[in-house]
């Protein structure tokens, strides 16, 4: 059963289906209610790994520390069209909408009401009409004002909740543009790479077609035998084989890059990405920490939109929480109302109310405490959802260092072995000129040599992947960053 109680000013009267009640008996009620005390949502305190590191300082553009201008006009291409990213821009303009909503349920509403009927009453009904007219015209105009009265904070807190909604909205875009700058660097290093892998097999390709050619001659002349020719056919075969399968790796590569730039579809299959022509060395980027950094929690966007939501979990759960209280609205009204239009305005016209209700809910199906359990038990999976983000947090940080101290190892090696390759293979050439070594050893050095050009190459496009993806993983250059983590997020939450 619900309670109302309307109040008109100057007077007090029964309301249609309601109870008379004093001034003394409304107010008493209004002020023996007192707000539910705001709980406690506390960010859940983690065991982290200890920071030897100072801050890290990144810049915003980081991909311009490679020093490729066509890299740079990339990355701001698909900043400017990747359309994950224009999803993103739509969840934050959805989330904007929904602050705004939360905010106007919290002032008053005016509307005006214009209305005019004209109606005949039976002449033969239970209410004689006394020689009045059967037909009666009414003339009605009015302005409205409604307000519910947040006097257990659940607008407050409702507003709070799309606040910080909006906030983990804005920060997960801020996190796919990280993750898209550093994808696109990996991408474009990948296809500097194949460029340059078919490159070296054209070019050995090449070289190996002279030579099979000339020692075709000389085996016709009875110079050579059969075998230093089949053998050399059967390593130009080998390497020309090579070859379909790069073009093929590089167009595959090309598309995929094309697509996260968010080209069109004829572009994807006819378009062409921009790119050194010979290819140039695969970039490296700029010095970076060589530890976890002390501020890696303020500096990641993704553990400030899950602290973000965390927050808001927590306003969704007080919000609930003030459904089993009483909600107080207030509603007036002014106007006029007259069976003649002409005298609309007349003074002897105005009608005016004044209403004030209050509900308290007592039996509603266990709706409520239906709300209040879905809203903690979402409190409860974003809670996990945070620890899992700061978790994965350190692990990718982790896991980006060591693969950088790994391929930049790998990288000297790759280096040491493709220059001693490369010394051994010329030897093995003035050996075999000399008549000291056999074709198949000649053979077999420059097979070598090759492989290591080639590991080389690959070498720079990992050192390279791995540089973009610890600035991944150390949240870029993200200007939204803080130096505190429970600073940074009171900071933003503030209005």
């Amino acid at each position: 059963m619900n309670k109302a109680y309307r109040v008109e000013v100057g007077r007090w009267r029964r309301a249609p289906r309601g109870i008379v009640v004093t001034t003394t008996a409304l107010v008493a009620m209004l002020t023996g209610c007192s707000a539910p005390p705001r709980a406690e949502h506390a960010t859940p305190v983690l065991e982290l790994p200890t920071t030897t590191q100072p801050e890290a300082t990144l810049a915003v553009d980081w991909w311009k520390s490679f020093g490729d201008a066509r890299l740079n006009a990339l990355v701001e291409e698909a900043l400017a069209q990747n359309r994950d990213l224009a999803r993103a821009a739509a969840r934050i303009d959805q989330s904007r909408a929904a602050l705004r909503l939360a905010r106007a349920d919290r002032l008053p509403s005016v509307s005006a009401s214009v209305a005019s009927s004209r109606q005949r009453a039976s002449e033969t009904g239970a209410i004689p009409l006394g020689g009045v007219s059967p037909v009666a015209n009414n003339h009605r105009a009015t302005l409205d004002v409604a307000y519910e009265v947040d006097l257990w904070s659940r607008l407050a807190r409702t507003q709070d909740a799309a606040r910080d909604e909006l906030l983990a909205t804005t920060d997960a875009r801020d996190t796919l543009r990280i993750a898209l700058a550093a994808q696109v660097v990996e991408s474009y290093v990948a296809l500097q790479a194949l460029d340059a892998q078919v490159v070296l097999f054209e070019r050995t390709v090449q070289a190996q077609r002279t030579s099979v050619d000339l020692q075709r001659r000389r085996y016709e002349a009875g110079d050579i035998g059969e075998l230093d020719l089949r053998q050399l056919e059967a390593e130009l075969i080998a390497n020309e084989a090579q070859l379909p399968k790069l073009a093929r790796a590089r167009g595959d590569a090309q598309r995929a890059l094309a697509f996260v730039l968010g080209r069109s579809p004829r572009e994807l299959v006819d378009g062409v990405v921009a790119r050194a022509d010979p290819p140039a060395a695969v970039p490296t980027g700029a010095q970076l920490p060589g530890a976890l950094p002390s501020n890696l929690l303020a500096r990641r966007p993704d553990v400030q939109a899950a602290s973000a939501r965390l927050r808001a979990a927590g306003a969704r759960v007080d919000a609930a929480r003030a459904a089993y209280f009483p909600s107080i609205s207030l509603n007036a009204g002014i106007g006029g109302e007259s069976a003649e239009l002409s005298k609309l305005t007349n003074g002897t016209s105005l009608i005016w109310s004044v209403l004030a209700s209050l509900t308290q809910p007592i039996w509603d199906g266990g709706r409520i405490d239906a709300s209040n359990d879905l809203a903690r038990a979402r409190q409860r999976e974003i809670e996990i959802d945070y620890r899992d983000t700061v978790a994965n947090a350190f692990k990718e940080a982790s896991d980006a260092l060591a693969a950088r101290t790994e391929t930049e190892q790998s990288l000297r090696h790759a280096t040491d072995r493709e220059t001693a390759l490369a010394q051994a293979a010329r030897l093995t050439k003035l050996r075999f000129d000399g008549g000291e070594e056999s074709r198949i050893e000649l053979i077999r050095a420059e097979r070598a040599d090759l492989a290591a050009q080639s590991e080389l190459v690959d070498a720079r496009r990992a050192v390279a992947a791995a540089q973009a993806d610890l600035f991944r993983a150390l949240g870029g250059g993200w200007s939204g960053a803080g130096t505190d983590l429970a600073a940074a997020g009171a900071g933003r939450h503030a209005d």
